[in-house]
């Protein structure tokens, strides 16, 4: 495997995930949750009520990307990656949302400074405060994976990785066949249900690596169980809190084909989806899901009415793309450089510093 290799593929997967989450929440959420009434849609949210899934692919290519990330184990380098990654952009979006909040918001959607001051955290679950967008929830996960991975580098453990995350997916797969384990809050509880995605990530990128054998070929088919069992068991849970049946079928369609294209990258070569400008989509997918969801429900409610609906939400979608690409180029690139030399400079000891320009 190249030294530094990219998997364009996986920006072109984060992108339709991304994609399918903002459809999912235009179409679908916004009005069964009386976000924004208008934006009613019967026949297409037949469809589009699968797409939430795309937050599950979310998680196992974060497993992916985050283990090839942290291959030559340096600590500084990971914390200044992960926060160069996560805060400049996230805390842009928030202050977008909140301001849109604070003018557009009406009665259905409201702020005040200590919930803003605890969302800047990105922990704010952990104080009781709600996310200031819905979408923020997953953030809280992801840090919390963050902090496992932090965990396994610094105790020295990496070498009993795959162990490790062996352990993970039995147990989390195991918990999922227990009644508590639909009653758990899991938009803040990283385990059971979301644990095991990111655990298969981790698999597939071990396999990408290191190739195949008979360990991993069973922790792949243990993954594969997990993933069904907890996508079917969601969705069941889905059709309890909305009153709308979730085909099990569909769901499990669904994740096999994302499942079989994880495992084309895992084990193939050179991947016919593997081009170059797959990473011009891929920019657009942390932005777009920080900005989209409450800010789109609030143009719905402010400029909607049952004409104009359906353009409307098209059009909210191509300005969430522009304003994400905005977020991307001045936040992400622009102010994301800087900091990250910064940080370098500061955290980072000569060695660090030789070994990070050799591996750029």
């Amino acid at each position: 495997m190249d030294a530094n290799p990219r998997f364009y593929e996986i920006d072109l997967y984060r992108f339709l995930a991304a994609i399918g989450v903002v459809i999912f929440h235009y179409t679908y959420t916004a009005f069964m949750e009386g976000y924004a009434p208008i934006a009613n849609f019967p026949q297409v949210r037949e469809i589009t009520r699968y797409f939430y899934m795309g937050i599950n692919f979310f998680f196992v290519i974060s497993g992916f990307v985050i283990l090839m990330s942290v291959a030559d184990g340096s600590v500084k380098k990971f914390l200044i990656s992960r926060f160069v990654r996560l805060y400049p952009a996230y805390w842009a979006a928030l202050i977008i949302t909140s301001i849109a909040t604070l003018y557009f918001g009406g009665d259905v959607f409201s702020i005040a400074w200590p919930q803003f001051w605890a969302n800047v955290t990105m922990v704010n679950e952990a104080m009781d405060y709600k996310p200031i967008d819905g979408a923020y929830w997953t953030l809280y996960i992801e840090l919390k994976f963050y902090l496992f991975m932090l965990f396994i580098l610094v105790t020295g453990v990496m070498k009993y990785f795959q162990s490790i995350i062996a352990l993970v997916l039995i147990g989390s797969t195991v918990a999922l066949h227990y009644p508590w384990a639909t009653h758990i809050n899991m938009f803040t509880a990283i385990f059971p249900h979301w644990s095991g995605y990111f655990a298969a990530g981790c698999i597939f990128y071990l396999i990408r690596r290191d190739g195949i054998n008979l360990y991993r070929t069973l922790l792949l088919a243990l993954a594969y169980f997990y993933i069904i069992k907890q996508s079917t068991l969601f969705g069941d849970l889905m059709g309890q809190w909305f009153g709308i049946g979730f085909d099990s079928i569909t769901i499990m369609l669904i994740n096999s084909v994302f499942f079989a294209l994880l495992m084309v990258t895992a084990l193939v070569k050179d991947n016919p989806l593997r081009r170059a400008w797959c990473y011009y989509l891929g920019i657009f997918t942390y932005p777009i899901y920080l900005v989209h969801q409450h800010i789109g429900y609030m143009a719905f409610n402010y400029f909607g009415t049952e004409n104009n609906i359906t353009w409307l939400v098209v059009f909210t979608v191509l300005v969430m793309a522009i304003l994400a690409w905005f977020v991307h180029r001045l936040v992400e690139v622009e102010l994301g450089k800087r900091l990250s030399v910064i940080l370098k400079r500061k955290w980072l000891t000569n060695t660090d510093k030789a070994a990070d320009c050799q591996a750029g």
